[in-house]
């Protein structure tokens, strides 16, 4: 049997570290330019900034007067709303939860369930903390309880669409990857819309509850990938995160 030059070798491992070292700085600038985003906006609605403040009302009244005179656009955007709520990410997330669980994968379910419920949590806790009101309305189209920032819907359509492109891309090909990450941004960009469109959202809040999703997967995927790692299942590219764990995980 010939063996491999060694140098083949080290240039294979050379080039596989540098892949992994783009990605993983890739996806540090990402996570980070999503929570200074975030923090920049709480901060700033906290503060109650006079320009966000002014381009938050300036845009919930354009939309109140658009819904006025086109109400099948406030129509549309019910559906958005009730077809990608929350809850519906979390039902089929925590369904794909106890299929792993199932399969004996109980560290892969334990990352989605706490990625999903954890993300929930955050989000109250932060509209507790902001306190922010929803905007008010002389003939608004839609109402909806608690409040406004960040956006749970936002949050949830992010945190869902980020974890569903995680666990199916090793299904699909080159193509079929891009399409998923278009779509999924599709989905969460209609979501902020319409929750601004029913005028239920400023439009701050929606872009704290998208950061937000994104960062908080970033971090719990970020751990997963890490026990990952320390039991021998390198995770090189984001199609790898939801590959089924190894035996040897367990021992």
């Amino acid at each position: 049997m010939s063996k491999v030059p060694r140098s083949a070798i080290h240039r294979h491992l050379s080039a596989a570290d540098e892949r992994f070292g783009l990605r993983l700085g890739a996806g540090l600038a990402g996570t980070l330019a999503a929570a200074v985003t975030f923090a920049l906006l709480l901060l700033l609605v906290r503060a109650g900034w006079g320009p966000l403040r002014r381009l938050d009302t300036a845009a919930a009244e354009t939309f109140n007067q658009i819904d006025s005179d086109r109400p099948e656009l406030a129509k549309a955007a019910e559906v958005v709303s009730d077809v990608f709520d929350p809850n519906v990410f979390r039902v089929v997330l925590t369904v794909i939860a106890v299929v792993y669980l199932i399969h004996g994968e109980r560290h892969h379910a334990t990352w989605l369930v706490v990625t999903v419920f954890g993300g929930a949590a955050l989000g109250f806790a932060l509209k507790k903390i902001v306190g922010r009101a929803r905007p008010v309305l002389p003939d608004p189209v839609s109402t909806a309880p608690g409040l406004s920032f960040p956006s749970g819907h936002a949050l949830g359509a992010s945190i869902g669409c980020c974890l569903l492109l995680l666990i199916t891309l090793r299904f699909m090909s080159r193509r079929g990857r891009v399409a998923a990450v278009i779509a999924a941004v599709l989905i969460v960009g209609a979501v902020a819309l319409a929750r601004v469109v029913l005028g239920v959202h400023f439009v701050s809040d929606v872009l704290a509850g998208i950061t937000l999703g994104i960062g908080w997967v970033a971090v719990t995927t970020s751990v997963y990938v890490a026990w990952r790692r320390e039991t021998g299942q390198p995770v090189k590219r984001p199609a790898e995160v939801g590959a089924a764990e190894q035996p040897a995980a367990h021992r």
